[in-house]
Order: structure tokens, then C-alpha cells, then sequence
């Protein structure tokens, strides 16, 4: 169990390079976030985070097309992805917050999500240091920090590095480098090591599962394990992972899949439960979020008992989604 005493809102040093760059608490999540271009208003609000016993009842059933779990890429410009942990269990949540005007700034993303309730309960990378500069070189980030950065122990130091690499994982980047304001190389991570760089991985061959927070809100999160094969990642759905996460797909709910470049083809099994519920939800978008870990673009369903479920027509191919865990924090 981590738990850590929260520090203020991060300090910034000096200009955050330029408009193309965003930064996410203490690091970048999306260049999309200082998009001048205004959000579409007519865009429908997802209700992400959401529990699932209200929301399997037949009264919450007219919501289920605005139900989704997932960000499309259609509306990413809209969203910051981030990676917290949480205090109790370590698991890695990430989260897509969304935009409340084009205007906004990361001082007030920081303030909103400080305020929200959201990460009362959270180990995000402010924790673990106060002020940094971040600038940008191509396709590489560059984090310079004053002071070594603060960590009670070795778990701390190893789930440091776990955010860091979760939430560069939805950035443009393809690497993070670590100075001091001497220009060292690197940033000394408590008595545990230095951080000098960190290779940016889009495709980590995970699985996801379903988590339930403490407030019972329900969240996508990604396995700790990598698979070889998209096979055996789908195999591995159909258990827990850890002990407070949950399957979103059952024992013999696929039958078989087929690849053809970067198109996947799911057969469901006859006595599959795929229907339009937020458990079908919750199937469809954790086996797309899959899909995109392995390289995958679109996804072809087949054997579903519905040809629609929640916002989806699964008679058609459906697209990769580009985040997980979309939320409004107003």
C-alpha cells in the first residue's frame, strides 16, 4: 500500500516550449491540449465513470448511448490523458480529462483536478516533486528538475517510473530525458537511482480489466503483464489479474480471431453474452483498447446478440479507440 501526503500544485519554472507541447501535471500528455480550436458544442458528454449496478438498471437504459468507457479519436483534441495510482492498491488508472473551454490552461486543468474529488484518493508524479521545466526537442521531452526528486522507497521509486511511462504512453513522444537546473544529466530518485531516460512505448501489448475504486466508480485499466500474442492477452482477460480488478469478458465468450494486417475479426461464441448493457460496453471497449496495445486499427465483431451496443454498430467495423477513462470534471 503507497500512500503518500500531497504536496501543492506544481511550481513552473520558465516557459513550457512551445504551443504544440502539453504538459501533464509535471509532464506532457497531448499536444492537442493547447488546441485553439474550439471544442465541438454539440459533442455529446460522456458519462465514463459510472456505477455499474445504476447503470445496468432498466431505468439508466436510454443512457447507453451516451455511455462510453473509451475516447475516440474524433474527440481527442478535446481531452488530456494522465496516469494516477491508486493510494490503497498501486493500480494504475489512466484518465482522460476533458476540456471545459479552448482557452484553458494546465494551471487550470491542475486546479480543477485538485478540486474535483476525482484524485482525493490518488498517487499522481506531482507527488514526487515541486518544481520542474519542460521543454520540448522534436520528438523528445526533456524534464529538468531543481532537486532530486522525493521518494520514501524503492516500491516509490519503481511506481514513479510506472506513472511516468503510462502517462508519456498517450503523448506524441517517443522519449523523455531527466536533467538538473546544473545542466546534469539525469534526475536522482531518492537514494534509489537516477532517472536519465525513459523510451516511450505506444504499443505494450497489454491487456485491460476492469478496477473499482473505493467510491465505486468503474475505470479500464491496463494489465501489469505484456502478452506475446493478442491471443493470449484476450486469454488472460477472461481472469482476474490482480485481486481488485475484474474480467470484462467470461470464459468462452470468443470463440476465435482472425488477423489481417491491422484489422482484427472477433467471433464471439453463440452462448456469448454480448447484448447492449454497460457490461456489453465494458466488453466491447476493453477488447478495443486491446486491440490498439497490439497495433490493431479497426476491430470487426461477429455473433453479437445486438446489432447495437451503447453508442456502437457492431455490424460495421469499429476503430481503435484513442484513450481510456474519458471524464468532465464540471
Amino acid at each position: 500500500m503507497v500512500k503518500r501526503k500531497k504536496k501543492p500544485p506544481v511550481k513552473w519554472i520558465g516557459p513550457v516550449c512551445a504551443a504544440a507541447a502539453a504538459v501533464y501535471i509535471a509532464f506532457i500528455i497531448s499536444p492537442h491540449f493547447f488546441d485553439q480550436a474550439e471544442p465541438q458544442k454539440e459533442a455529446v458528454k460522456e458519462n465514463a465513470i459510472t456505477k455499474t449496478e445504476t447503470a445496468d438498471s432498466q431505468k439508466a437504459a436510454p443512457l447507453l448511448d451516451q455511455t462510453s468507457f473509451v475516447v475516440s479519436e474524433k474527440e481527442q483534441s478535446n481531452y488530456i490523458t494522465v496516469a494516477f495510482a491508486d493510494a490503497d492498491t498501486s493500480t494504475i488508472v489512466p484518465i482522460s480529462i476533458k476540456k471545459t473551454n479552448s482557452n484553458q490552461n494546465i494551471q487550470d486543468v491542475l486546479f480543477a483536478s485538485d478540486q474535483s474529488g476525482y484524485l482525493d484518493h490518488a498517487v499522481t508524479i506531482p507527488s514526487f516533486m515541486d518544481e520542474v521545466k519542460v521543454t520540448e526537442k522534436q520528438k523528445e521531452l526533456i524534464i529538468q528538475v531543481n532537486e532530486n526528486i522525493d521518494v520514501d522507497s524503492l516500491k516509490d521509486a519503481k511506481l514513479l517510473k510506472k506513472l511516468l511511462k503510462e502517462t508519456m504512453k498517450w503523448s506524441p513522444y517517443e522519449r523523455v530525458k531527466f536533467s538538473t537546473d546544473q545542466n546534469g544529466a539525469g534526475a536522482k530518485v531518492g537514494s534509489y537511482g537516477t532517472l536519465t531516460e525513459i523510451p516511450v512505448h505506444t504499443q505494450t501489448n497489454k491487456a485491460y480489466y476492469l478496477y473499482h475504486n473505493k467510491d465505486g466508480q468503474d475505470f479500464l485499466v491496463p494489465s501489469e503483464k505484456t502478452f506475446q500474442t493478442i491471443k493470449e492477452a484476450f486469454k488472460e482477460m477472461e481472469t482476474n489479474s490482480k485481486p481488485d480488478t475484474e474480467p470484462v469478458i467470461h470464459a468462452g465468450d470468443i470463440k476465435s480471431i482472425t488477423e489481417k494486417h491491422k484489422h482484427l475479426y472477433i467471433h464471439f461464441s453463440k452462448n456469448s453474452a454480448v447484448e447492449d448493457s454497460i457490461t456489453g460496453i465494458l466488453m466491447l471497449e476493453g477488447l478495443l483498447l486491446t486491440a490498439k496495445e497490439f497495433g490493431f486499427t479497426e476491430v470487426t465483431f461477429t455473433e453479437t446478440r445486438s446489432n447495437k451496443i451503447g453508442k456502437y454498430d457492431v455490424s460495421d467495423p469499429i476503430p481503435v479507440p484513442a484513450a481510456p477513462n474519458p471524464i468532465s470534471l464540471n
